[in-house]
């Protein structure tokens, strides 16, 4: 029995790279050395790597494919902080100096707007600095709309 293998980034699976596969379907699977064999939903026997077979299904006694919306993504996110007054608070520019690496002054001279922009990037990239942001008390937007929970499936 093998423990849930996830993406390392956004816990989820991967698809397969070769045959055809459908999300969230069980697959029975034959054990063979280092590699492991499934029928894909065309009826074909598909024989993967035991490293590729580990990385794409959970192997739990069935084979089960899964999906990380993430890994298509490319939107470009934008992270915004949004300052409570016309001056940034004590909070808001601790928040900035410790996300952008500058030191306090810096960081004060810097916060010159009511929205400045923290940093764009892909999906992966945004859920990290989220990931930072949340230990934060302030106000931040993500244009567009960051569609992610923080493990990487979409939320609805």
């Amino acid at each position: 029995m093998f423990i849930k293998v996830v993406c390392p980034i956004c816990s989820c699976f991967r698809l397969p790279p070769f045959g055809k596969f459908t999300v969230g379907t069980d697959y029975s699977f034959e054990y063979l050395i280092d590699a492991e064999k499934v029928m894909d939903d065309s009826g074909e026997m598909i024989t993967f790597p035991e490293n590729i077979f580990k990385s794409c299904f959970n192997r739990l006694g069935e084979a089960i494919t899964s999906y990380c919306p993430m890994e298509k993504d490319h939107t470009t996110y934008c992270v915004y902080l949004i300052l409570r007054d016309s001056r940034p608070d004590y909070q808001e520019i601790k928040t900035y100096a410790k996300i952008m690496n500058v030191n306090y002054i810096q960081a004060k001279n810097a916060l010159i707007l009511k929205r400045n922009l923290l940093a764009s990037g892909n999906a992966y990239e945004i859920k990290e600095l989220l990931n930072k942001l949340s230990s934060f008390q302030v106000h931040y937007e993500v244009e567009p709309a960051y569609p992610y929970n923080n493990i990487g499936s979409v939320q609805e």
